[in-house]
């Protein structure tokens, strides 16, 4: 008798670890906290910066335009999408981003298409309130290099510096700028899908 109890019981225990792992796996999976710290690029955003002087060609003065950046949650809590207009001299440009944590490499992912046709496609890595992200982008059909780091200066806003080169040791900034959070964006909009 004692035996036919002993087994029962472990057979009540093997079938209900079955039933526990397949609830689990019904479950759909949570972004991680290197995900959840893409927050800091979550709301809608009034951008500020300049093209720095020659860098839209020799003797090109520098540029002052201001605009949108207006990003949110995507794929349950796993993406940010950005979609930002720029204007200078009664001149849209616009850009679509995405933006994701890739666990594989442990490096986040950015790629980009804007109104010109110009794509970038760069990696990143977080290191406290500093953002680097390296990769390349292809502008009037001509391949660069590009480094843009992003510094969070508060829960609110960001200051960035934008690279770009022929080659990785002939780049230079060719655009600066702040990004700043209007109207706070409520928290529950701001943190990924739980």
């Amino acid at each position: 008798m004692r035996r036919l109890t002993k087994l029962l019981s472990i057979v009540l225990a093997c079938a209900s670890s079955a039933i526990m792992v397949r609830a689990q796996s019904n479950v759909p999976p949570k972004p991680g906290a290197e995900v959840k710290k893409l927050a800091v690029m979550v709301g809608k955003f009034t951008v500020e910066d300049e093209v720095k002087a020659g860098a839209m060609g020799p003797n090109s003065p520098a540029m002052k335009f201001s605009g949108t950046d207006d990003c949110r949650w995507a794929a349950d809590g796993f993406a940010v999408i950005c979609e930002a207009a720029l204007y200078r001299h009664g001149r849209k440009y616009s850009e679509a981003s995405f933006v994701y944590y890739d666990p594989t490499s442990k490096t986040y992912r950015y790629h980009a298409v804007d109104s010109s046709g110009g794509i970038e496609n760069k990696t990143g890595t977080v290191s406290g309130d500093v953002w680097t992200w390296l990769g390349e982008s292809v502008f009037g059909g001509k391949m660069y290099h590009t480094r843009y780091i992003m510094k969070v200066i508060s829960a609110d806003s960001y200051e960035y510096t934008d690279e770009s080169g022929e080659s990785e040791s002939s780049m230079k900034v060719f655009v600066s700028g702040k990004e700043t959070r209007r109207a706070a964006t409520k928290p529950a909009a701001s943190k990924p899908v739980q």
